[in-house]
Formats: C-alpha cells, sequence, structure tokens
C-alpha cells in the first residue's frame, strides 16, 4: 500500500510543480514595466504586451534618441524574457511636425525597400506582410521553409534606417 500511495503523492507533486511552471511563464510584465518606465521619467512611453508573441512593444513619443533607448534599456530590465519593440517616436522640442512627417518618410522608404529586397531574393511570392513604424519593420505571414523564414529576416535588417526587425512569420510546411 505504501508504494502505491507514494507514487500517487509524486505523481500529484509533478502535476502541481508543472502547472506552477506554466503560470510563471505566462506572467504579465505590464504593469511593471510601465512603473519602471515612470521612475525613469519617461511617462510619455506607452506600454503593450503580447503574452502569446512574447513581446511587449513600446510607444509613444520622446524628445531625443537617448531617452527613446533609455526606454528599451528600462523596459528590457524589466520584461524577464519578453523581447523589446521599441515603436517610441522621437519628436524634438520645436519641431515635432517637421519631426513626424520625416518619419512617416522614413517608414514609407523603408517598407519600399523591403519590397524591393523580397523581390531580389525571390521572396516576393511568399505570404510575406509588412510593415514600418519609427524604424521597427515587422514581418507577418508565412513561408515555406526555415531558410526563406531567415532570408526574409536577413534581408529586412540589410535594409537603410531598419532600427529593429520584429520576425513573427510562421513556416507552414
Amino acid at each position: 500500500m505504501r508504494p502505491v500511495t507514494l507514487t500517487f503523492a509524486a505523481a500529484i507533486l509533478t502535476v502541481a510543480v508543472a502547472c506552477s511552471n506554466r503560470t510563471a511563464d505566462n506572467i504579465p510584465y505590464k504593469d511593471g514595466i510601465k512603473h519602471a518606465l515612470e521612475q525613469a521619467e519617461l511617462t510619455d512611453v506607452s506600454v503593450a504586451e503580447d503574452r502569446d508573441k512574447n513581446t511587449v512593444t513600446l510607444g509613444g513619443t520622446v524628445h531625443s534618441d537617448d531617452a527613446k533607448q533609455k526606454a528599451a534599456q528600462v523596459a528590457k530590465g524589466a520584461a524577464g524574457d519578453r523581447i523589446i519593440v521599441n515603436e517610441v517616436s522621437v519628436r524634438p522640442v520645436g519641431v515635432e511636425s517637421d519631426a513626424k512627417s520625416m518619419a512617416s518618410d522614413i517608414d514609407a522608404g523603408i517598407e519600399k525597400n523591403y519590397k524591393a529586397a523580397l523581390i531580389a531574393h525571390r521572396l516576393n511570392k511568399q505570404h510575406i506582410d509588412f510593415g514600418a513604424k519609427n524604424g521597427v519593420l515587422t514581418l507577418k505571414g508565412s513561408v515555406a521553409t526555415t531558410d526563406e523564414r531567415r532570408e526574409a529576416q536577413t534581408a529586412a535588417s540589410n535594409v537603410p534606417n531598419v532600427q529593429q526587425v520584429l520576425n513573427q512569420i510562421e513556416v507552414k510546411r
């Protein structure tokens, strides 16, 4: 009777540990990151979290590139293993309108250059959707092989003015 009891107790313990690990991996980080940004006096930076994709996206506006970089560093420190996507817009004081227009033009240029890169790499027939926002090029859709996924990522990284690539392309076999 005793071996059965020990086996049953071990099984219950294993299930409990597995459930607690699954919960720990799915901890929301948004509030902690927002608090850390507020402590760093970066109150205009917004935080969005997608736990399914393991990403935290920073948005909003700051007045300098240094502040944008600081926001990313603060978020990384509070985000655990989440991927930080830094879509914060830089708008220097006094030239906010010009900066917004310039950022929009740069993002449009990134998208056009990436479209050309897909054609050059013969990936334009794949189901790759993409968009640029404040220097972040997000890739979505699907490709047939992991090599094509990697090639799409590499092509995106080599596009002028791309500061970060978020590759969410799935491999469909």
